[in-house]
């Protein structure tokens, strides 16, 4: 692999659809109003810097948005599982969790007509807690795995004290794991290889930061970092004010990932070459593009 090659994906998710059910909002799975602008935008930003990227979709917004994942589709990037209602897999039981990746997998081959071989788990809960959910991926025909996120406050995750891609080998046969980019400087891990970090760290840290990583490490967005207008959250009348409150607090933090999402994107794609997930994975695999 390429020294300079680091992994490209978005997180295809529906805020609005997901906050609503953080805050308890009843109804919260009614589709939002943005993502159909936040994907137009992100489709964009990509074709006008020639990159291809891993879509990891999320079952309940594919089929919220079949128009949309047809469309990503279309345009020649890689579809990946998300896993379909953004349940935790630590949340789960190892039953349960097959059951998620077969619901949103199934949503994904209705509408695309292809089969994903690679996974994320939601909010990278692939844990020391979950010690089957490699097996469990490898059991229902994933070649890799894209889970894994070592952060300063997430240091008990177990992640891998060794950078890049590497080969697992499951008890159901053998899994490519790719982490997500993180600096491991002499003082503190920082992570630089997703969107919402991107408005605390400065460019130059985040580009050094990738270097560092290592090729092979991952870089992810989620659709409403790539929003071209504010995002505001809809909230039925009568919602409470504590939870109105929380909803002020969570759009303030997305919109400001929000405003310096594209200029770090290109400034990444200048410095390194950006490929699809399966692409690394069929590279390291001696081309062999499934399990």
């Amino acid at each position: 692999m390429n020294p300079d090659t680091r992994l490209l994906s978005v997180d295809f998710e529906d805020w609005h659809q997901l906050v609503r059910r953080r805050l308890g909002l009843d109804r919260w799975e009614q589709p939002g109003p943005a993502l159909g602008r936040q994907t137009d935008q992100l489709l964009a930003l990509l074709e006008q810097l020639g990159l291809r990227s891993t879509f990891f979709l999320l079952g309940m917004a594919a089929r919220s948005h079949p128009e949309l994942v047809r469309r990503i589709a279309a345009a020649g990037h890689e579809i990946g599982c998300h896993g379909d209602a953004h349940r935790l897999v630590s949340s789960q039981t190892r039953d349960e969790f097959a059951g998620d990746i077969r619901a949103s997998r199934s949503t994904i081959e209705q509408l695309t007509g292809s089969r994903p071989i690679g996974y994320r788990a939601p909010a990278f809960s692939i844990t020391r807690d979950t010690p089957w959910a490699h097996e469990v991926l490898r059991e229902e025909g994933f070649a890799y795995d894209a889970s894994e996120h070592e952060s300063p406050l997430l240091r008990d995750r177990g992640a891998s004290d060794t950078a890049g891609a590497r080969r697992l080998e499951t008890g159901t046969g053998p899994l490519w794991e790719f982490p997500v980019a993180v600096w491991r400087s002499p003082w503190i891990n920082v992570p630089v290889g997703g969107a919402s970090y991107w408005s605390v760290v400065p460019t130059h840290l985040v580009l050094h930061g990738l270097g560092a990583a290592g090729p092979g490490a991952g870089i992810y967005l989620h659709p409403y970092e790539l929003d071209p207008e504010p995002l505001r959250l809809r909230l039925p009348q009568g919602t409470p004010t504590t939870q109105r409150v929380r909803g002020v607090v969570r759009t303030a933090q997305r919109n400001l990932a929000r405003r310096r999402a594209p200029e770090v994107l290109r400034a990444i794609a200048d410095r390194f070459e950006l490929v699809p997930y399966g692409e690394a994975y069929t590279a390291l695999s001696g081309g062999v593009a499934s399990p």
